[in-house]
């Protein structure tokens, strides 16, 4: 359940892009909150994202699909950025290759709690999630502290080895 804080300012998450910058950004859930940059579309509402001509754009794994599926897919310049949780289906290397392959642009998981806060990010390099938050725990993922090609020297968490086993056999049974 997503419970829609939109309503209440002080209690709608701040989308946090991944890189340096300030695009404009469709966020495909509701929860976050709105500014010039940032605009919510939770209906689904391609005519309305389009019009809003997004740099990026950001919703879960299941949206996006959904997205890059149709006919006319959306035109974006900067990145998709996936939203995954606990216990909800995740982000593949499938699905990375098919957001490159529709959109052109790279794919950034961005792990949230239920109230759409981060807690962890990925950044370039693509090798795990860097921990924004102290209490980051993510079931069958593994702490790691080794330093990051990227620079950052913040912890990550990394998908544990029956992750990038199941990842795997996605992959190859969608082939």
């Amino acid at each position: 359940m997503n419970i829609d804080f939109s309503w209440m300012p002080g209690l709608a998450a701040p989308f946090v892009y991944p890189s340096a910058g300030n695009p404009r950004v469709a966020v495909l859930l509701s929860g976050f909150r709105e500014t010039r940059q940032v605009r919510c579309f939770a209906n689904l509402d391609e005519e309305a994202a389009i019009r809003f001509a997004p740099e990026v754009l950001a919703g879960t794994a299941i949206q996006l699909r959904r997205i890059a599926a149709r006919n006319r897919p959306m035109m974006v310049r900067n990145a998709v950025v996936v939203f995954t949780r606990d216990g909800e289906p995740g982000f593949t290397e499938y699905d990375r290759d098919m957001f490159w392959d529709v959109f052109g642009v790279p794919s950034f998981e961005q792990y949230l709690n239920r109230r759409n806060r981060l807690i962890a990010t990925e950044c370039d390099v693509h090798e795990g999630l860097h921990i924004r938050s102290s209490s980051a725990r993510r079931q069958g993922w593994i702490r790691d502290v080794s330093p990051c090609a990227c620079g950052d020297a913040r912890p990550r968490l990394m998908p544990g080895a029956e992750f990038v086993t199941a990842g795997l056999n996605l992959c190859e049974h969608r082939l």
